[in-house]
């Protein structure tokens, strides 16, 4: 009897979970595909009335739903904010790969070093690093902000990115730290033996074997950054410069806005992130698990 139960509580969380990280999504695709009529009206669905993609098309040509273009329509509900959700997606994409590339390429080597070798200065470094990020995020704004203006990188992708790197490396230096120390040292022992250098033992050696590990924190990295919105607010200029985030809190700002058209924009936002994830968080913890089983 409780190995028959034991299947049904598997699939009752995982069902659970499915439906609250997958329900969402749904919802905002269902509701980026009929208009407000169809919405918000109980008589009124999808299977009678079909699909709509008005909205989508308003998005990425600028040209108005039929229902806006009646006399007397509310035209309040269609915010010019969301035009701007194409082009701030490629600025957030470009920005989240850039800082999960620096993370990986500054946090790798460090947490190697941090991990493997002694040297003056570490656990009160290593200690700075792993307690700054709680520093509240909103006490660090106005330094930020002076210091990037004093570089002249306010209002570009440079600086947004160089703020989600400092954000996103210590996670990505204590994520590492903690699987480099699990290696076993008889490995880099070989490695010696085999008159490696330390970068050599990082590049051949550490870095194949952390690789679950540092695709790991590459998509914790990509996905903070690709979120974060207090510091893109801050940096951001333009719309040439302004991250996804920006412009989503722009698009829901308007309290009368179409709740299609809101629905389309989430559901655009949510598109590269979800793609990411599929394509390669499967991978990450199939070599996560079997790393963990071997042996």
């Amino acid at each position: 009897m409780a190995g028959r139960l034991h299947p049904i509580a598997s699939f009752t969380f995982a069902a659970l979970i499915l439906l609250f990280t997958g329900g969402p999504v749904l919802l905002s695709l269902y509701g980026s595909l009929v208009p407000d009529r169809v919405l918000l009206s109980p008589d009124k669905s999808i299977l009678t009335e079909g699909p709509n993609l008005e909205t989508y098309r308003y998005v990425f040509t600028g040209q108005l739903p039929d229902s806006y273009l009646q006399e007397s329509a509310n035209r309040a509900m269609i915010s010019d904010a969301a035009r701007q959700v194409p082009g701030a997606l490629i600025n957030s994409s470009i920005n989240a790969l850039a800082a999960m590339l620096l993370n990986l390429l500054l946090g790798a080597p460090a947490a190697f070093v941090f991990a493997r070798y002694v040297f003056p200065g570490k656990k009160l470094s290593f200690m700075y690093l792993i307690l700054s990020p709680l520093v509240p995020a909103v006490a660090l704004v106005t330094p930020i902000y002076m210091m990037m203006q004093f570089l002249g990188l306010v209002g570009t992708q440079i600086g947004i990115i160089l703020v989600h790197t400092a954000k996103a490396l210590p996670f990505t230096v204590l994520i590492l730290s903690v699987f480099f120390r699990k290696i076993p040292a008889e490995i880099f022992e070989a490695a010696a033996l085999d008159h490696c250098s330390r970068f050599q033992t990082f590049w051949r050696v550490a870095l194949p074997l952390a690789l679950p590990s540092v695709g790991a924190t590459g998509l914790f990295a990509f996905m903070l950054s690709y979120s974060e919105y207090m510091y893109a607010f801050v940096m951001s200029g333009d719309d040439t410069t302004r991250p996804i985030s920006v412009v989503m809190a722009a698009v829901a700002g308007n309290f009368d806005v179409s709740w299609s058209l809101l629905n389309t924009a989430i559901f655009i936002a949510i598109v590269p992130t979800t793609i990411l994830v599929a394509l390669t968080w499967r991978y990450v913890v199939e070599d996560l698990v079997s790393g963990a089983v071997k042996g």
